[in-house]
């Protein structure tokens, strides 16, 4: 082979190799979904492997060994890409190794069977007249750099990805490492210099063999992962239906109670209202409204026009009978009773009672004005609406407030 021969035969191996390994650290970037390509690094791996790779074939050292020192390097410089994830590094390596062994061996049994020639004559004795190696090795750098670039392909990714996220890699592992081998006993045989077909075609069978057995194992692999994937999911709706079902009635509670009093809101009210008119029950609906809250608040702050508040509350709760009627804070001062199977007089009567209670309570605890409120009570069987009997103990009420305030004048 002429000087020039030879030098145009390098440049086309450096290229071929450059495009692998630039498919090969492409691959790994979208395995570990990196954003930037760090070209620089890659550029720099490059240059590092043609340059033992040039050493080794100058050397001639056996294939066997030649392919050993590149799939240790090549997985230190992978272990560096991906910035010290070994599990990444390991499948990467493999993927990249048992392709390009593969697809390289394919190759130089193929020339061999069609030139006729003996397998020795494309291992790495390339001072050899007779030693074809460089077109193989061309071709092969070539055609595994496009399988690489096919492996990089999103659904391919996402199968990988969801390896990784899982850990189960102990399987794959150990089928790529039995195919890695499997390979490399193949490299003996160039070592041979029998020209037999049948030694060819069994390195060809075997480097068929070891790429479907890739994707068998990826397969394989995935679909464990797929339900590892289910398993979790399912346990993760689980869960979360399980906190939903604990929430459910605190959250149900915070929906119809008042976070102040404590006491069933103004929508709940309606509610049971609506729903206690709809079935005909004897109701007694008592409608309040404190006394001078506004004033209160503006004259001696928030703070206690809340513990007014609280008094009220306090003294209503009193006022109801146990189990039997329901409190509710309909507003910011007003207040809804509601008392099943309750005379109006009655329930007058406890009202009453329930302002002398309160009004002795303020002198007792120093409220800065008198405590008191305004209330109606009606006979809620003349009603079918929940709000129109609420309107009507409401416009009676401050009717009763009005007449308050006039007395004091």
């Amino acid at each position: 082979m002429s000087k020039t021969v030879g030098i145009i035969v390098t440049l086309l191996t450096a290229a071929a190799y450059f495009y692998y390994n630039f498919n090969y650290f492409n691959f790994v970037r979208k395995q570990k979904q990196m954003q930037q390509n760090r070209l620089g690094i890659v550029t720099l791996f490059f240059v590092l492997n043609y340059l033992i790779f040039m050493i080794l074939s100058t050397l001639e050292i056996y294939l066997i060994m030649n392919w050993l020192c590149f799939a240790v390097l090549l997985f230190g410089e992978t272990l560096i890409y991906s910035k010290g994830d070994k599990q990444c590094a390991l499948l990467s390596t493999f993927t990249g190794i048992i392709y390009g062994l593969a697809i390289n061996i394919f190759c130089r049994s193929t020339l061999s069977i069609i030139t006729g020639e003996s397998l020795q004559n494309f291992d790495n004795h390339i001072y050899s007249d007779q030693n074809l190696k460089a077109v193989p090795v061309f071709m092969g750098f070539i055609l595994t750099g496009f399988a690489i670039q096919i492996l990089s392909q999103p659904h391919f990714q996402e199968r990988l990805q969801l390896i990784m996220k899982y850990h189960r890699q102990t399987f794959l592992l150990e089928m790529l490492t039995g195919m890695f081998f499997y390979l490399f006993l193949n490299l003996l045989i160039y070592s041979t210099p029998t020209n037999d077909l049948t030694l060819k075609a069994w390195s060809i069978e075997s480097s068929l063999f070891s790429m479907i057995g890739f994707f068998i194992a990826i397969r394989y692999t995935w679909r464990i992962c797929i339900l590892a994937d289910y398993r979790e999911k399912n346990q993760s709706m689980e869960q979360e239906l399980e906190v939903q079902q604990q929430e459910e009635p605190y959250l149900l509670q915070k929906a119809i109670r008042d976070p102040l009093t404590g006491l069933y809101n103004r929508q709940h009210a309606l509610d049971v209202i609506a729903a206690m008119l709809r079935k005909k029950s004897s109701i007694t609906l008592c409608f309040i409204d404190m006394d001078g809250l506004k004033e209160m608040n503006d004259r001696y702050g928030h703070a206690e026009g809340d513990r007014y508040i609280r008094s009220v509350t306090g003294q209503l709760q009193h006022a109801c009978r146990s189990e039997e009627d329901m409190l509710f804070r309909y507003g910011g001062d007003e207040f809804l009773l509601l008392f099943p199977e309750a005379p109006v007089d009655i329930i007058e009567g406890r009202m009453e009672e329930s302002l002398r209670i309160l009004a002795e309570r303020g002198k007792a605890e120093r409220f800065a004005i008198p405590l008191s409120f305004s209330y109606s009570v009606i006979d809620g069987q003349e009603f079918s609406d929940a709000e129109e009997l609420i309107r009507t103990a409401d416009q009676k009420m401050y009717a009763q407030k009005k007449a308050k305030q006039r007395a004091r004048n």
